[in-house]
């Protein structure tokens, strides 16, 4: 569910394209010129998103690329469901089945914002989704 999350997050807030290298050569004009394409600048993974064209505040959706990852987490987590089922109620198995469907957009058409939500939802409502810490600490070795 974190690699879906991850996934989603940067689609729906892509991080901006570096600034434009300046070398002393150049005039005021072309660091006018600079400044103002920086001031205007586009997300940086632009391409890794549709704008649905039915609406007018521009919602983006997945590319196919980014949805066939998405696919493939939501099989996952169904093989996780469907090999431990015993481990989960009747109904808990349906209900994450029936949010994982709306995930992927089996029940039509969904914006990245909205698949963020779904997983909130359901990171507030199964108990067994949510990433508990061990209280072990993680120390990272710098070289």
């Amino acid at each position: 569910m974190l690699d879906i999350e991850r996934l989603l997050v940067m689609r729906d807030n892509p991080p901006l394209a570096p600034p434009l290298l300046s070398t002393r050569a150049n005039t005021a004009m072309q660091r006018g010129q600079q400044k103002k394409a920086v001031e205007q600048q586009q997300p940086f993974s632009s391409n890794n998103m549709t704008t649905t064209s039915s609406s007018s505040s521009g919602e983006c959706m997945l590319n196919s690329d980014d949805l066939g990852m998405v696919m493939l987490l939501v099989h996952q987590c169904r093989k996780i469901l469907q090999e431990d089922g015993r481990r989960f109620s009747q109904s808990t198995i349906r209900n994450v089945s029936e949010d994982l469907a709306e995930l992927a957009g089996e029940r039509g058409a969904v914006t990245v914002r909205q698949q963020l939500q779904i997983l909130s939802r359901m990171g507030r409502t199964y108990p067994f989704l949510k990433v508990v810490s061990t209280g072990v600490p993680v120390k990272f070795r710098v070289d």
